[in-house]
């Protein structure tokens, strides 16, 4: 019995020793410090401003459409359908300024693909800054004893992509969740990314974030993190764009009741903005129409909108703003459109 006993003491240490070992090696990354924040300048030659500009902020989801995050197989065809799609899109709308969240650098839950710079190439962009924010050599999610359906290897992260030349790129991590470390350690990281863009005369600084979905506390603090930046750049012509997970305050009562509820004590947006010159790009006004014009997720039937633009009124005028319709549909989320000029 002794022996039986010292045996199965063995062969649990050697099962958590080989746990351990592939536990720090899954979820250590591939890029080093000074990798995690790249610029890129492609063939295309810098645009000529013009009168009129745009942006867009888009939650790509990877271009795993309604997909995203769900234990499926997911075939190649489909990210070659939604890279056609979101080309589609995008050319469009032509934006001049476009920032990307979820967006892959080469990772094998989407085979493999660049899709920054796939789609920087195919539709003559001039220049793009990327943020790193998950770079896992083996994410088990979505949890699962089938390895088919696990990410595996993931680069992804936030990026501009620009007609105009990047002159300062900036990644800034913010306030992580209250995970246990074996969550926490798969976990992406939040950030805000801030880019700054010769515009003719102009310098133009955006700001691009994705903020936390599943922890509202954590949210609110990001909130004031970004704020801070905010405030660093308040002065200047000024573009806030992306993923906020929350909805605006004032336009709470347009959405369904249930999403009144969920977002009831939610003070994301109301800590980010109050006492700041800040202005969506959406006005209060837009939200008289049916959700499913103005909502961004899901993109399948929209309920909410969490994906914004503001802007400093003082340095830039609006002059529309939209979501866009999309060919089929390759994100679980929907774009935001902006024109404008600078003041």
């Amino acid at each position: 019995m002794k022996r039986v006993a010292q045996g199965i003491g063995v062969a649990f240490f050697v099962l958590l020793t080989v746990f351990a070992a592939f536990f720090f090696w899954a979820s250590g990354g591939t890029r080093s410090a000074g990798e995690l924040a790249t610029t890129t300048t492609y063939k295309s030659p810098p645009a000529a401003p013009s009168d009129t500009l745009s942006v867009m902020a888009y939650n790509i989801g990877y271009l795993s459409g309604m997909t995203n995050n769900q234990p499926v197989v997911r075939r190649e065809s489909l990210y070659t359908a939604n890279m056609s799609h979101v080309t589609q899109l995008l050319r469009r709308t032509n934006p001049d300024i476009i920032g990307f969240q979820e967006i892959d650098f080469g990772a094998a839950r989407s085979f493999d693909v660049h899709q920054l710079d796939t789609l920087a190439t195919r539709l003559g962009f001039a220049t793009s800054a990327s943020a790193i924010n998950w770079d896992k050599r083996y994410v088990p999610f979505p949890y699962s004893a089938d390895p088919s359906i696990h990410f595996g290897r993931v680069l992804s992260g936030q990026s501009v992509l620009s007609r105009f030349p990047i002159v300062r790129h900036e990644r800034v991590e913010l306030a992580r969740t209250s995970r246990p470390f074996w969550s926490d350690a798969f976990y992406l990281d939040r950030l805000a990314q801030v880019t700054e863009l010769a515009v003719g005369a102009d310098t133009l600084v955006v700001i691009n974030v994705h903020l936390e979905a599943f922890e509202e506390a954590t949210r609110e603090t990001q909130a004031r993190e970004v704020r801070q930046l905010v405030e660093r750049y308040a002065d200047r012509p000024l573009l806030l764009i992306g993923d906020f997970n929350a909805l605006l305050p004032s336009a709470l009562n347009a959405h369904p009741p249930d999403e009144q509820r969920a977002f009831a004590d939610d003070e994301t947006l109301g800590i980010l903005l109050e006492g700041t010159p800040l202005q969506p790009a959406l006005p209060d006004t837009a939200y008289a129409a049916p959700m499913a014009t103005i909502g961004t997720y899901p993109a399948d039937a929209p309920s909410r909108t969490i994906d914004h633009i503001f802007y400093t009124p003082e340095r830039i005028r609006a002059l529309t703003a939209s979501v866009p319709e999309t060919p089929g549909v390759p994100s679980d989320h929907r774009p935001v459109l902006m024109r404008f000029v600078l003041q």
